[in-house]
Formats: C-alpha cells, structure tokens, sequence
C-alpha cells in the first residue's frame, strides 16, 4: 500500500470509530492506536458516552485529532509523514529525502535553502546574503552579474556591456585601460606608443593630442610659457631659432639677413661688434675632399656652409670658385674687414689685400681647425693640399673649372693651400677632374 493510500485509510478508520450510534450501542474514544475496546476511568453521561484521558499519539498508527497522517513506526522525518504527523510540506522544517535538498522551516529566500526547498546556488535568482553580492537567475557573464555572482567589472578578464575591451587587468599603459581600447587623448600614457598623453586636445600644453608626443622646440607648436615662437623647424639662421625665441643680437646665431654675426657676448675685439656686425671674415678650406662635380656654385656654396654649421661657424659662406656664370669678384660681398682663417690670423686686411697678389698667411686650416687634407691630383707630383678653384688672383674666371664644376669631364685648375703668393689660387692646371681636393670658403 502506497504511503498516500496508508494516511487516507488511517483518516476513514479514525471517522468510523468516532461517530455516534442511535441503535442503544454504547460509544465510546479510544486512546490507542489498537482499536480495542479499553477500560475506562472517565464518567458516563446519560447515553453512556466513554471519554478516554489521554488525547492523540502520533506514532500509534492512528490518524486523530489534528494529526494530518500517522504511519506509526513509518513517521519520519525525511518520509511523507514527519514525526509531527504532518504531511511533508516544503517549509515545514523536516527535508523530505528524494524531494527536497534542504528544508529550514521558514519562508526567506536570502538564506542556504530557498524556494521549492532546493539549496541556494549562484544563479538562482535569490542573493544569499553573506555569500553572493548578485543573482540575476543566468550564466551570462557579460551582463552586469557574473557566473560568480559578483557585479561584473572592468579589469575581471569578462567582456560586459559598456566595455569594448577587458584584459583581465588594471593596468593603465597597455592597450585596454579602464575597459576602453587605447587612443590618443583617453589620458592613460600607452607604453613604448605615447610619449605621453594628457586626456585634452590643447597644442599648447606639454603634450602635443595629435600624437601624444611631448612638446619640443620645432615640433611647430607653441608651448605656452615655455617657448615664445616654434616655426617647425631646427634652423638657427631663420626668424625663430632652435632657442624657440625670437632670434635677437647676441643669442649666438647669426640670423640670416638679419646679422653678419652672432658670438653671443656683448664684447667688441673678438671679430663680432656688440651690434652683430662682424669686425673681420672668417674664411677656411674644406676638411672634405670633392670630385670636380661639385653641383655648380650654388652646390659649392651648400657644401661650405654645412661644413661651417657643423663647426658652429656664424654667417654665410660662400665656395672660392669660378664658372662662367659668375665668380668670387662678381658674387662675394667684399669686405672692407681683415678675412681671418678660424685660429683667429689675419689672411688680407680686406678685399683688395686679399686680390693684391699675395694673402698674409696661407689659408690652410679647416672649418674646425685641422691641417688642410691632401688628394690624390698629380700636380708637382702629388701630395699636395690642392684645392679646386678656377680662379685667378684677382677673384675672376680662369677657365679650367671641369664644364662650371658640374661633372667630372675636362681639365680643372688648383690653388695650393700651403702657398702664399698668387699660387694660394692659381697654382695647378690641366689635369683631370675626377681628383679629388678641398675647396676654400669665405664668410660674407
């Protein structure tokens, strides 16, 4: 008999041994679980009812009062009648084995048992307290209650509404920071990308938004209180120097156009007058060797003035050569000042001292003050300190200058550096134009 059939039949038995009879029969309770008739201590009425003292024992197998089963010996509390004698219901206190995973007889969905008496898990939809921060009833991790039921965030390694990227970590300089792909502007510096990179888009602070590159002089954008003009460039003879102020008398370049000098002192005597004007021309032969292709005489000139920027030379240079297109007499500003090698000795008073015939001393010391090099010409059977010049003594054309120094074609013709007489110039002719020698140069 099933464990349902057993408590209706227990109920139907407890109602037909209770009722009353009108046939004269006596009736009477019973105390028992055994059906028999029992002596009794209590007082008989008028039609002899029997009353018992004692009231219903759950457990005895009988189904009384407000007992809802009795299976005697069978009560348990696991089964589906208790040890109460009540029917098992979740709530009830007692876990009913087979149905119910737990049962604390209250009806509270924040402790270890929840509805429908099944233990508390994360994902149930119930938030046990002092164990789980969320419960959003799923397994969905992107939303904003994880499968550990903690509130998802950035930095967890799980990608949630909100986020475009999570990496799982904290860190500030990678390509996620705060859950965010990194760019230009967001405020976090990515390393070995940015050079920095202050969440603003403002040219005039110390990080530049376009790239997040740090400010610098000749990045072309104005720093505010640390620069007074960037022009974009590293030129020191322009307008606006690599000092990033407006170039002036006495910062130490020589702005083109502008001064003839820039010794940055304020001293006259030392070739540079306190109005940058200069008291002599610096002039030197070239420490580099050329072919007799030297690009004409605008790639001359190039040539000596980046050997006098290397060398922290002021002013303009020009190259001591002649085409047919122009020579030092038609093209050099000529200097009413002594010209002066760079060790400071004076080489002419002036221009007429310099076409005179002879120079005071010979011109063979470099742009930084070394020995005038050697080439390979064979003039006077080589080994010496030649250098291409085309030029007489008077500063004109001479012919012989390898088609206007433009190609390594035809005869050239030499000064030697060593020499102080008209040779310093015109020393040297014929010959081929694939020797190489250095040229002169001569500040304007």
């Amino acid at each position: 008999m099933s464990a349902v059939m057993a408590v209706a039949v227990m109920a139907a038995s407890v109602a037909c041994s209770g009722g009353s009879s009108d046939e004269g029969f006596s009736t009477f309770t019973t105390s028992g679980g055994t059906g028999e008739e029992e002596s009794s201590s209590g007082s008989s009425d008028e039609v002899g009812e029997t009353t018992t003292s004692g009231g219903p024992v759950c457990g005895d197998g009988m189904v009384e009062g407000d007992e809802e089963c009795d299976l005697g010996p069978d009560n348990s509390e696991s089964g589906n009648c208790t040890s109460a004698c009540t029917i098992a219901a979740c709530g009830d206190g007692f876990v009913y084995a087979g149905f119910e995973e737990c049962d604390d007889g209250n009806d509270l969905d924040t402790d270890a048992c929840v509805a429908g008496c099944v233990a508390a898990t994360c994902g149930d939809g119930f938030v046990q307290a002092g164990v789980e921060v969320c419960d959003d009833g799923n397994a969905d991790d992107s939303d904003l209650c994880n499968t550990m039921c903690m509130p998802g965030s950035c930095g967890d390694g799980v990608l949630q509404a909100g986020e475009q990227c999570d990496d799982g970590n904290t860190d500030t300089t990678d390509e996620c920071p705060a859950c965010q792909l990194a760019f230009c502007g967001d405020g976090f510096t990515q390393a070995e990308v940015e050079e920095c990179d202050d969440g603003n888009d403002l040219d005039t602070d110390a990080c530049i938004p376009t790239f997040c590159t740090l400010a610098t002089c000749g990045d072309g954008v104005l720093h505010e209180g640390v620069e007074t003009c960037d022009d974009g460039n590293l030129v020191d003879t322009d307008a606006c120097p690599t000092s990033c102020e407006p170039a002036f008398c006495g910062d130490g370049f020589a702005e083109a156009g502008v001064e003839e000098c820039d010794d940055g002192n304020e001293v006259d005597g030392d070739g540079c007058t306190t109005q940058c004007l200069a008291e002599n021309k610096r002039a030197f032969v070239s420490s580099m060797l050329y072919d007799g292709n030297l690009g004409g005489l605008a790639g001359a000139d190039a040539k000596c003035q980046a050997l006098a920027d290397a060398a922290n030379l002021p002013g303009t240079y020009m190259a001591w050569i002649s085409t047919a297109g122009g020579s030092p007499s038609t093209r050099f500003t000529q200097s009413t000042t002594p010209y002066v090698r760079v060790d400071g000795t004076q080489i002419a008073a002036n221009w007429a001292a310099l076409i005179d015939g002879s120079i005071d001393a010979a011109l063979n010391l470099t742009e930084s003050g070394g020995a005038a090099p050697v080439g390979n010409t064979s003039c006077a059977g080589g080994g010496h300190p030649t250098v291409w010049s085309a030029t007489s003594q008077s500063g004109t054309y001479s012919g012989s200058a390898c088609t206007d120094f433009t190609s390594t074609a035809g005869s050239g013709l030499w000064g030697e550096a060593n020499m102080t007489n008209t040779s310093w110039t015109s020393w040297c002719s014929g010959g081929v134009c694939t020797w190489t020698s250095s040229i002169y140069c001569f500040q304007q």
